[in-house]
This record gives structure tokens, C-alpha cells and sequence, in this order.
């Protein structure tokens, strides 16, 4: 009893606890209406709606949906520090924290669940490129990088994330 006693505390001190309870990845459901549109996950086919992927919470994500006679349509998947980092920080101390951070696991991602209402084209309309949704998911990948390249500070990374979201993902943001 006293050998499983220590095995635990030990464990939870080497490890975060996000990481054990919810993960590196989270599972989002992806539907369309029509049903039967391509999905495309950061610019690599995925698979057909209805379906679920299983996201790595490290990573902000472009989830397109195409379906022919329909214009794509692109939702950014976004990550967020979830509420459990500031009890695990408490709990479990930096190095709890450093784990979580590590793997990805202090994030939540949203949307939890991704629906689109495809639009049907009309008959010569030419799909349009959502570019600014894709540009967007490229600016906080820039951020991204910096921040693990050092050239950043957290400061830094939280204003300029805060202002990516702002400006291409304003639907995101809560509003106080």
C-alpha cells in the first residue's frame, strides 16, 4: 500500500495533470449540411462528413468543407488555455504546468463541434478561396513559431494572438 502511495504521488508530480485527464488531442465532430462534403484539415483531405477528427490541442486548425455544386466553406478551430491550468499550476506546481504546456494538453479548442450549411452555387459561379479565414490560421502559425523559436517573449505572443483573433476571427472573441 505504502509503494502505490508514493508510485502515485510520484506520477503526479511528473506529470501534468491535463495531460492525464484530458489528452494531447480532442475529438471534434464535423457535419454539413448537405452531408457527403469533403473535409479538408489544414489543407490535407480528411475524410467525408458526418465524421470525427481527432485534433491535436497544441494547434490552432483550418477545417475546410467542399462538396461539388457548393462553395467551400472554412471554420477556423482555434485553442485556448482551459481553466484546469490555473488548478494544476496550484496542484501540481511548474512542472505539472510545463507538461501540459508541452503536449498541448492545457488547451481547449473551439469550436467543440463544427457544422456548416453548404451554399449552393449557382450555375457558373466559381468557388471563391476563403483566404482570409486561411490567412489568419497562418498569422497565429507565425506566432506560434515564434514563441518556440524564442523571438517572442509570452507578452508578445498573448498581445499579438489576441489581436490575430480580433482582426480575422471576430466572432471568436468574448466580449465581456
Amino acid at each position: 500500500m505504502y509503494k502505490l502511495a508514493l508510485t502515485i504521488i510520484a506520477l503526479s508530480l511528473l506529470s501534468g495533470c491535463a495531460t492525464v485527464v484530458k489528452g494531447r488531442t480532442q475529438t471534434v465532430p464535423i457535419s454539413s449540411d448537405p452531408s457527403g462534403a469533403e473535409i479538408i484539415l489544414n489543407h490535407v483531405p480528411m475524410g467525408i462528413t458526418p465524421a470525427q477528427l481527432e485534433l491535436r490541442r497544441k494547434n490552432d486548425h483550418l477545417i475546410t468543407l467542399q462538396k461539388e455544386g457548393y462553395a467551400p466553406a472554412s471554420v477556423p478551430v482555434l485553442k485556448s488555455v482551459g481553466g484546469a491550468v490555473w488548478g494544476n499550476i496550484l496542484a501540481g506546481g511548474l512542472i505539472g504546468w510545463g507538461v501540459d504546456a508541452t503536449t498541448g494538453a492545457q488547451y481547449n479548442l473551439s469550436p467543440e463541434t463544427v457544422f456548416v450549411r453548404l451554399r449552393p452555387m449557382s450555375g457558373g459561379e466559381i468557388p471563391q478561396e476563403e483566404s482570409r479565414t486561411a490567412t489568419g490560421i497562418a498569422r497565429l502559425r507565425e506566432l506560434d513559431q515564434a514563441l518556440e523559436d524564442g523571438l517572442i517573449s509570452d507578452e508578445e505572443y498573448g498581445k499579438g494572438r489576441e489581436r490575430v483573433v480580433r482582426e480575422f476571427f471576430p466572432e471568436m472573441v468574448a466580449e465581456p
